[in-house]
């Protein structure tokens, strides 16, 4: 089996997720709802991933509340944004945020069966 990096798999479940609705549901909508929520849901987890990393490494963990504020400004500025301007459907953008929660199972599955 071909093991993809983590990204790559996030962006490719998302941009089915949002094709498929959009051939589904014919909305905008929700097609930019699936596909800004993912990407939204990409750039936390990444941003987040390197907060904790240089938390970690460098020992000062309170300089790095302020990078983890300006994190949560940040998606919950872009998501409130997109929903209030009515540009994307709330429970698609719920659905596009939460693929990176099946991409880290999926992940981590397989990870796991290599293991063995």
């Amino acid at each position: 089996m071909i093991k993809l990096p983590f990204e790559i798999t996030c962006v490719a479940l998302i941009f089915a997720a949002s094709v498929l609705s959009w051939f589904i549901f014919g909305s905008y909508n929700i097609f930019i709802g699936i596909l800004a929520g993912g990407l939204i849901g990409i750039i936390n987890f990444k941003w987040l991933g390197s907060i904790v990393k240089g938390a970690l490494s460098e020992g000062g963990a309170a300089r790095y509340t302020i990078k983890y504020l300006l994190k949560f400004f940040f998606v919950i500025t872009a998501s409130a944004f997109l929903i209030y301007a009515r540009l994307a459907d709330p429970l698609a953008f719920l659905v596009g945020f939460t693929i990176i929660v099946f991409t880290v199972s999926l992940q981590g599955a397989d990870f796991i069966n290599r293991s063995k």
